[in-house]
């Protein structure tokens, strides 16, 4: 449902919603909330930031080295069918290949055709896919403020301050202006919580812990007594939605309240500050909290003040403080002292998103990062979500602000800037550590993120009311931190990506390696291998692997991740025609004449994060033509030419007389129109021939009678017959 506010605290919308959208810095170095998938913020991008569950298939085989390579002589790669490419079933990962140019020459040549004896492969795989909720165990723990207007004032102790509220009515359990129902709405609806936080997060099991606040020492609002505690545990093991509603009942709304709904708190306590950063220190510490591993850790904080952080200061001369309490300085005190949480003790002055003593470690945002409790959780992280109540703190208009000098009153410039420190302390820190946050409906964070919360009175001292629909929807959509599910693959122990070689196609000699690991951002891991790990297999065959990472945690891909590795290679041999540049698998490699070698193919090997299964996905073909050149030693370009057929009898014929009109006829034809010659040679052959064909003995006897074949200038130098030139 939704309240209906008294008259008194009614405004214009309009005037509302011009407040706080452009909340002021004040010089604060603003950390940014970014997301995986893609992102180069906390958690994803770049690399000390990349989260996600990286886990190795067979842990015990994984190399403590930072460089998870394959081992040599590894078991084969068992042979696998490629996963269509389309539908359902299609791979997360997706991976080409290339060369160029695609024509070489053989055993290194430049002689052939294509001059060059060097072909450089590109392989490359994108990870693609869509986000989906993976987070596996999340402990929630909340910590609680409990200061005068978070719904814990003691209306019946006459410490009501200058709120008019308070005073109108003294003596008569009167309530402060503004003053939010959260406490008591948490403290009668925690199982409710819990049971809606679960069942927005069904792929998770979600377990909670409690710490309440709100105490602080030091600063014009400590008037000496016990009021109460830093920090004090009220869960401090994780038990599931289920248990969690009884719990806060017995411990927190009992223990603290003694069953009721309020204790001694009063106007002449801190309001406007709180102890924070002590508290948040002991959470994430773990003090008193049994934070498991293997879980991802969630802190959400509830309430309405600033911390103790010279960026966020508070002017309590413009606040309802008790005037019985009379300040000596109008900002209070701007350092939180240091506490004794059993065997450690936080540092004097600690800061809240950055620090205050030179050390960067010194502030609750880098302690959400370094602590043990939090570096070893699942996200790498303990995630702050922050919730700021509707109240007179976190409301520059609210009548609860007294009218004075001094920049006071509903609007006051003074008013204002506490306000502003108020939200942006909690935006800031939640931006900082991956974290959500949500507040009133009129104010937002600087990264965007607007508030949602309806005010809700508080309702009659005795009897609250314990209704804020609103709350219950910001609480039930607290944020688990960075988006893990844009994680796609996981590392294993062998090489992310493996090249594998086909036939005489080899590595060369100088294969100019060149690697890249491009984030969705356009940025470039800093810590990409770019140098392959090259593996020497049984029988000899030598594989090259590569990992995303040289950093073997972060050795995972992420939605939008792009790898690339070039490199030249050489053939060494026949055969001289287009060959398989790769080692492949898929159905077209198969066509290609490509094929495992030794059951090694080129390959992508990772687990996917829905599984725990390996996947070893193929890349698919390239071919490259391999051309011979004349120029290689015991070579030649071509074969040699057959001999000619045998030839007949020769005869020799003298030039021709042409035929005029040569006429393909049956009938007689002039001998004025042949070549005598031609035609004497025809008729001599066609002699011999038949003489041979048909009668061989004849023939034989003809040539035994002719003697010795001599000229008639042999006959002339002789001395016998007619001198050389008569005509015969």
């Amino acid at each position: 449902m939704t309240a209906v506010r008294p008259p008194f605290l009614l405004r214009p919308s309009g005037r509302r919603g011009r407040l706080l959208w452009g909340i002021p810095l004040f010089g604060l170095a603003v950390l940014p909330l970014v997301v995986l998938a893609l992102l180069s913020g906390p958690f994803g991008h770049p690399t000390a930031n990349r989260i996600g569950v990286v886990t190795l298939a067979d842990p015990a085989s994984a190399s403590s080295s930072s460089t998870a390579a394959a081992p040599a002589n590894q078991t084969p790669m068992p042979t696998i069918t490629q996963t269509p490419q389309s539908g359902s079933n299609a791979p997360a990962v997706t991976l080409h290949i290339q060369n160029t140019p695609q024509s070489i020459c053989a055993l290194g040549g430049t002689g052939c055709p294509a001059g060059n004896p060097v072909s450089r492969v590109t392989l490359s795989a994108i990870a693609g896919g869509a986000a989906a909720p993976a987070w596996p165990d999340v402990e929630v723990a909340f910590v609680i403020e409990t200061t005068a207007y978070d719904g814990v004032y003691n209306h019946g102790f006459f410490y009501y301050g200058t709120d008019k509220c308070a005073r109108a009515n003294p003596g008569a359990f009167s309530l402060p202006c503004e003053e939010s129902n959260g406490v008591p709405f948490f403290m009668a609806n925690a199982g409710s919580i819990a049971n809606a936080i679960q069942a927005a997060n069904p792929h998770s099991h979600v377990t909670f812990a409690l710490v309440d606040f709100f105490a602080t020492d030091g600063g014009d609002w400590d008037d000496g007594l016990f009021d109460g505690s830093k920090y004090h545990v009220d869960i401090s093991n994780f038990v599931a939605a289920s248990e969690f509603g009884a719990d806060v009942v017995s411990t927190f709304q009992d223990g603290v309240f003694g069953g009721g709904w309020s204790g001694v708190i009063g106007l002449d306590d801190n309001f406007l500050h709180s102890p924070a950063i002590t508290s948040l220190y002991g959470a994430i510490i773990g003090s008193g909290l049994t934070w498991s591993g293997h879980t991802h850790h969630v802190i959400v904080l509830m309430g309405s003040t600033a911390p103790r952080d010279p960026h966020y200061v508070e002017n309590y001369y413009v606040s309802p403080f008790d005037s019985c309490c009379g300040g000596t300085q109008a900002n209070g005190w701007t350092c939180e002292p240091s506490f004794q949480f059993g065997v450690a003790v936080s540092p004097n002055c600690e800061g809240w998103v950055t620090s205050q003593d030179g050390n960067p470690k010194d502030s609750i945002a880098a302690l959400a990062h370094n602590s043990p409790t939090c570096s070893d959780s699942v996200g790498g992280v303990c995630t702050i979500d922050t919730i700021t109540l509707w109240t007179t703190p976190s409301d520059p208009l609210s009548p609860g602000w007294p009218v004075g000098p001094r920049g006071g009153g509903p609007g006051g410039p003074l008013v204002q800037a506490n306000v502003n420190h108020v939200i942006a302390a909690a935006c800031d820190l939640a931006a900082a550590t991956g974290g959500s946050w949500d507040g009133p409906a009129y104010a937002a964070c600087p990264d965007g993120q607007a508030g949602d919360l309806q005010f809700v009175p508080h309702g009659a001292w005795n009897n609250p009311d314990t209704q804020n629909p609103t709350l219950m929807n910001a609480l039930r959509h607290i944020s688990f931190g960075p988006i893990y599910n844009t994680l796609v693959a996981n590392g294993t122990a062998q090489p992310l990506f493996t090249y594998v070689p086909f036939g005489n196609i080899k590595v060369a000699s100088n294969p100019q390696f060149a690697a890249s690991c491009q984030l969705p951002s356009g940025e470039f891991e800093r810590s990409c291998q770019t140098v392959p790990t090259p593996s020497v297999q049984v029988g000899g065959l030598t594989t090259y692997g590569w990992n995303w990472s040289t950093n073997h945690s972060q050795n995972a891909l992420y939605i939008g991740d792009t790898w690339t590795a070039s490199f030249n290679v050489v053939d060494t041999g026949p055969p001289y025609t287009t060959v398989p540049v790769d080692a492949c698998i898929t159905v077209e490699c198969k066509a290609g004449g490509s094929g495992a070698v030794d059951g090694y193919y080129t390959s992508a090997t990772y687990r996917p994060y829905t599984n725990t299964s390996t996947v070893i996905q193929s890349f698919p073909l390239a071919t490259v033509n391999v051309g011979l050149s004349p120029s290689i030693p015991g070579q030649s370009a071509l074969p040699p030419p057959p001999p000619p057929p045998p030839a007949g009898i020769p005869i020799t014929v003298s030039p021709a007389v042409p035929v005029v009109s040569p006429i393909g006829t049956l009938t007689s034809v002039g001998v004025a129109n042949v070549s005598l010659q031609a035609t004497a040679a025809g008729f001599l052959g066609a002699g011999f021939i038949r003489v041979s064909m048909k009668n061989k003995p004849i023939a034989m006897r003809m040539a035994a009678m002719s003697g010795k074949v001599t000229s008639k200038f042999e006959k002339a130098q002789a001395g016998g017959g007619p001198g050389v030139g008569r005509f015969e």
